[in-house]
């Protein structure tokens, strides 16, 4: 059984935070959540009563909000998976961190002190930091234990622990404190997701429809907001009349004035979950996406900078738009992250296991083959559905993800779009068709054989993805990524 990834949210609460952590509290069964944390950011803030003002500021009660909503439903959701954490012990996990201005990192705070205890433990595991606001709350954690412990005789033995230790998932750099103190002075490794999350935010509607149609208005209400509990009543859709208090007005999505200043919209469409990347890459569904940020699947593909830096410029090929986007490593993955999504609503409102639907168990004999240039290789899945659903199975080559091809040596260009702030928030190329030729033999069966090319050379990689569904209303799917490599 493959252990739990282990987690601290950090978060400044903005409206797609706050959709962020409805979806993660019906997937907190698949996490190990270690603290949940409110902290800031340029974007919200709440003042300091003196010299601060609050700005965009959604106070510090949502969290216990959601997870008395999450309270209600969660005796159904225990009914369909193992694991989910009680309410209380989420409550008693939740603490404030730095929260009166951007990039405030000179107090202690009950928040900073609590991340500081779980850096320090003993604990073996990776502790991922999501960063779905600033990292000044880190950052003060951080600087506590630099001044507790440096000049001291274990000063070395505990940062190179605390550098092994974490991995700090940014979704954008929300203040200078990485830049200014995390970057500077300690070796944590970063995934930086700078411009991606953006396709799963407020510049969804720039991603091609084929890819955004499970983000409708349509879809939304029937799988998603209504009949489906009480939790799911509170995630946020356009127009919907929710209005935020302290947020700008013009920032209030689910208003009739903002339906009227933006047309492109419809009511009850998709608004943001901006932040939820930073979990999709922790989620164990047989992709291997936290294996290495390289691999790519639901948060994303990632490029490696250096050692401990990594970033979102790896580009897959759209055959919708007919070009490489950076974008497309997570976008292709929409509608498998909606459907998933449909079907853990359906749990908050099924009270015994028969009615609904559940991930197929899979097995497979080896992910990780050894193969020869022009080798046919057998790729077999035994599987089951728990509910005795009949089974889909389809086979792929994740070629971008794989070593064989090289991308550069395509004639790629980068044609930066300016986006929100004036970001990058994408690189596209001017391939108009798809270079991958991929020998891959499969039917709608559980056997998929795959000929290895036979100019491979020894070290090659390539990563065959089968899909196995049940064929459901709302399907649930268990992915097996196998890793191919010659020799």
């Amino acid at each position: 059984m493959i252990a739990k990834k282990r987690t601290v949210i950090t978060t400044d609460g903005e409206v797609d935070d706050m959709n962020s952590f409805l979806r993660y509290l019906l997937y907190s069964n698949e996490i190990d959540t270690a603290g949940i944390i409110l902290t800031s950011s340029v974007y919200h803030y709440s003042g300091n009563n003196e010299d601060v003002s609050p700005y965009r500021w959604t106070g510090t009660k949502w969290i216990h909000e959601f997870i008395d909503y999450y309270e209600k439903v969660y005796p159904n959701l225990i009914q369909h998976a193992d694991g989910y954490p009680s309410a209380e012990y989420l409550r008693s996990i939740y603490h404030i961190g730095n929260i009166t201005a951007p990039g405030e990192m000179e107090e202690e705070t009950d928040g900073s002190r609590f991340l500081e205890k779980l850096i320090l433990d003993d604990d073996p595991r990776t502790l991922y930091i999501q960063t779905w606001g600033g990292t000044n709350t880190t950052a003060r954690a951080l600087k506590s234990i630099q001044e507790r412990f440096q000049g001291t005789a274990d000063w070395q033995k505990i940062k190179t622990k605390i550098e092994e230790k974490l991995v700090i998932y940014i979704i954008l750099d929300q203040d200078v404190t990485y830049r200014d103190y995390i970057a500077k002075e300690w070796n944590i490794t970063v995934i930086n997701d700078a411009f991606n999350f953006w396709y799963f935010a407020y510049m969804w509607k720039q991603v091609h429809p084929k890819l955004t149609s499970r983000l409708a208005a349509q879809w939304n209400l029937e799988n998603i907001r209504d009949n489906h509990g009480p939790l799911l009543k509170k995630y946020a859709l356009i127009g919907d009349g929710n209005k935020l208090e302290g947020e700008l007005y013009e920032e209030l999505r689910g208003t009739d004035s903002y339906l009227n200043n933006h047309p492109e919209y419809e009511r009850f469409e998709f608004i943001s979950e901006g932040d939820s990347p930073s979990y999709f890459y922790l989620l164990e569904n047989g992709l291997r996406n936290a294996e290495n940020p390289k691999f790519g699947g639901w948060g994303g593909r990632f490029t490696q900078i250096r050692s401990n830096l990594y970033k979102n410029q790896a580009v897959d090929y759209n055959p919708f738009t007919r070009r490489f986007e950076s974008e497309y490593t997570l976008t292709r993955w929409f509608d498998d992250i909606q459907d998933d999504f449909a079907a853990r609503a359906n749990w908050c409102v099924s009270e015994h296991f028969a009615d609904a639907v559940h991930y197929p168990s899979v097995t497979v004999d080896n992910l990780d083959v050894r193969v020869k240039p022009g080798e046919e290789v057998s790729l077999k899945v035994l599987a089951n559905d728990p509910n005795n659903l009949e089974l889909h199975y389809f086979s792929w080559c994740y070629a971008e993800a794989s070593s064989y091809w090289d991308l550069s040596k395509i004639d790629l260009f980068s044609e930066h779009v300016l986006g929100v702030a004036g970001l990058q928030v994408s690189i596209h190329s001017n391939v108009m068709d798809c270079p991958f030729k991929v020998d891959l033999a499969f039917s709608n069966s559980n056997s998929a054989v795959f000929t290895v090319p036979k100019d491979a050379k020894s070290g090659d990689t390539f990563h065959i993805i089968t899909e196995v569904s049940n064929v459901a209303k709302t399907p649930l799917k268990t992915y097996i990524r196998r890793i191919l490599t010659v020799q």
